[in-house]
């Protein structure tokens, strides 16, 4: 009810000719109200905080927002950024060229309609794969017996796909930033990218209806855009799955909490062939996908993978090792037609984003830039170095760090830096040298973007390092780039309204828009950016004392954490604790400025109104206990049911339930706040911490 009650008000506000654009008084009123509305929606405010904390915050969460009814995977306030940002991309690329559009916004704009005229290609679809397949050999499955295993040489076939598209089934050769040395760039040995992205995925019984559905994929692409016969494909993508399966085998298993150190070896090409030779000859190979002999040395990525992948192939039939190399490099230009134009343009734009993520972030800087959130996510960023500055410093709670090794990290957080993800600097220009997309052919046009994206890659080689390139992942959420010791804010985040504005409390910026970015700082620092130097170079700096303390202290989290249940399904106890550790740190830190900040207004009597400021209409909170409750929000969210379970084998990240009880539970200061009795849910005996 105080929901509709808002966004009545802001009817009748826009009515009677109100701007809610405009810096009035009644402005400001209507959107703390229509604020507090939303908050108190998700609430259930009859459950006691210090029971459950998040139910208390995000009770009704699901009710309003269920992922069942809305036939969505997840609903949650990233998924809300993330729709926001996606309606105004759509507006962006279906608007006809305008003074804002650069050459390269054109060239985007015409791949989007390319693929908006999916289906006027079905019927030269299997002619153009076809002719795809032709520049590298044949498939057995279109050949029957006609097709000679005696003329398939599967190290030559991967290489001259990689060469050509950067296309690397089974095995894959990478230029990127040296983790040692960040200044320059090295080559990379290793596991291919899978479909299903992680271990768990193919190897899990949680899992088994993505690799159900995945087989399915395969089988339809085969037999809608290669015309092979259906009991052929159902058997032949039966053999491919099962061979990815036999793959997957040799993937880390991330939860295993090892690091790139732990998982690297830097190497002579010639050494790395001596250990797989013959069944993998690395050196053709390399040479081959990087059109050059390399004499410097390698890193090999993952030798487990190495090892599995020389046993898989010693008992795989070539043909379907055949099949499986060429199905991956069509799987690369094929996009399904949409049953509704609507639908159409939601996937047209899903797929620009996973090639051109950074011209439409830069785009939408350019139409949507908002000066205000650039200066609160700045001004934020001063006050959470300041704080985490003093903690290190004098913090009791940081005493199990030896002071050498505390000054050092004080030193890698004054190096850390934070940029808006805009690319205001970025040389588009130069990066689509050659790259000529039209608005017809879709298939042709993601051939010129591999031909094009495989020249850049060789490129990368002689070239100096530049910042890391994660594509689309850095379009949404904040991340740390610890080869560079930098935090990526995403200009979706500038969005206004979601989880900030001027005229909300500051108890809700430092909540939300505060934690987030402090929960990347702390990664700089947690079991895994600690081995990283204030330079972005991995470098172990810590001492023997404070490095055994920190693992100590991690080994509380895992056995917390793996003590959880998300809808009756029990959390895996993991050695990697990242997240968990940032969570849990990255909360600490936002309050602690915030609370920095509200001492000060207490103590000047002259400001003692913005205190006021700090409360909602309606909501019945202090700007303390505001606080907490935004960050929890932030966490509010539902899951489809068949998909949680998949979501607690596979992901990091803790639930979101799981992410604001454990946190919570284990800060001092909360249950303060909310008055919490010792030994209450939210308030245990034994808390785990780190900073």
């Amino acid at each position: 009810m105080r929901l509709l009650y808002a966004l009545m008000l802001a009817a009748h506000v826009v009515a009677n000719g109100e701007n809610l654009s405009e810096d009035t008084w009644y402005t400001r009123a209507v959107k703390r109200q229509a604020k507090a509305a939303e908050i108190a929606s998700f609430m259930d405010q009859t459950v006691d905080p210090c029971q459950n904390f998040y139910t208390f915050a995000c009770g009704n969460y699901d009710r309003i927002n269920s992922a069942s009814s809305l036939h969505l995977v997840s609903t949650g306030l990233f998924d809300t950024l993330t729709k926001g940002y996606n309606r105004k991309i759509l507006k962006m690329l279906n608007t006809p060229s305008d003074e804002h559009d650069t050459a390269e916004d054109l060239q985007v704009k015409h791949f989007y309609e390319s693929c908006l005229k999916m289906k006027d290609l079905l019927p030269k679809y299997d002619e153009k794969l076809r002719k795809i397949i032709a520049e590298f050999g044949t498939m057995p499955v279109l050949e029957g017996d006609s097709w000679k295993e005696d003329n398939f040489d599967w190290v030559d076939t991967t290489a001259r796909m990689a060469y050509r598209y950067g296309i690397s089934p089974l095995i894959g050769v990478d230029v990127s930033k040296d983790f040692a040395n960040n200044s320059i760039n090295r080559v990379y040995l290793g596991q291919q990218e899978f479909p299903l992205t992680s271990r768990a995925m193919y190897i899990s019984n949680e899992t088994k209806i993505y690799r159900t559905k995945y087989e399915s994929t395969i089988k339809r692409y085969l037999t809608t855009f290669l015309g092979v016969e259906k009991a052929l494909a159902q058997q032949t993508a039966e053999e491919l799955i099962n061979f990815e399966v036999d793959l997957a085998h040799g993937l880390v298993d991330e939860s295993d909490g090892q690091d790139i150190k732990n998982l690297t070896e830097l190497m002579s090409v010639a050494e790395i062939n001596k250990r797989y030779a013959p069944t993998l000859d690395i050196s053709r190979l390399v040479s081959i996908t990087l059109g050059e002999e390399l004499t410097d040395d390698i890193y090999e990525f993952s030798a487990s993978y190495q090892r599995n992948l020389v046993e898989v192939l010693k008992r795989t039939p070539s043909r379907t090792v055949a099949n499986y190399i060429y199905f991956r490099l069509i799987y690369e230009f094929i996009e399904t037609p949409s049953d509704t134009a609507q639908k159409q343009k939601d996937d047209c734009v899903s797929n620009v984003k996973k090639v051109f993520a950074k011209n439409l972030d830069n785009m939408f800087y350019r139409r949507y830039n908002n000066d205000k959130s650039s200066a609160e996510i700045e001004s934020i960023w001063r006050q959470l170095k300041a704080t985490f500055r003093e903690s290190l410093r004098s913090s009791p709670l940081l005493d199990w760090i030896e002071r050498p090794i505390r000054y050092l990290a004080i030193a890698k957080l004054e190096a850390m830096t934070l940029q808006v993800n805009n690319y205001v600097d970025h040389n588009f220009t130069a990066e689509f040298e050659g790259l000529n997309l039209q608005s017809t052919d879709y298939v042709e046009n993601a051939r010129q973007i591999q031909l094009w994206a495989a020249r850049n890659f060789r490129q990368k080689l002689h070239q100096p390092a530049e910042p890391l390139d994660a594509g689309e992942t850095l379009s949404y959420t904040p991340a740390n780039i610890l080869i560079e010791n930098a935090i990526k804010v995403p200009v979706s985040l500038l969005q206004p309204f979601y989880i900030w504005a001027d005229v909300y409390p500051n108890a809700i910026m430092f909540g939300s828009l505060a934690y987030l970015i402090g929960h990347e700082l702390i990664h700089g620092f947690d079991d895994t950016g600690r081995g990283f130097d204030s330079q972005g170079n991995s470098l172990d700096w810590w001492d023997e004392r404070s490095s055994s303390s920190f693992q100590d202290r991690r080994k509380c989290f895992s056995k917390q954490y793996g003590n959880y249940a998300y809808h009756g399904i029990k959390m895996k106890e993991s050695i990697a604790q990242s997240e968990n550790i940032a969570d849990n740190g990255g909360v600490r830190l936002a309050y602690t400025a915030y609370r920095k900040w509200y001492d000060e207004q207490l103590r000047a009597t002259a400001n003692t109104l913005n205190l006021e400021e700090e409360r909602l209409p309606t909501l019945n909170y202090s700007g303390l206990q505001l606080f907490f409750i935004s960050f929890a929000q932030i966490w509010c969210n539902d899951v489809h049911p068949n998909v949680r379970a998949l979501q607690v084998s596979t992901d990091q990240h803790m639930p979101g339930e799981v992410r604001v009880i454990g946190s919570l539970a284990n800060f001092d200061k909360f249950s303060e706040v909310f008055q919490c009795p010792a030994g209450s849910p939210m308030n245990p005996k034994e808390k785990c911490v780190l900073y």
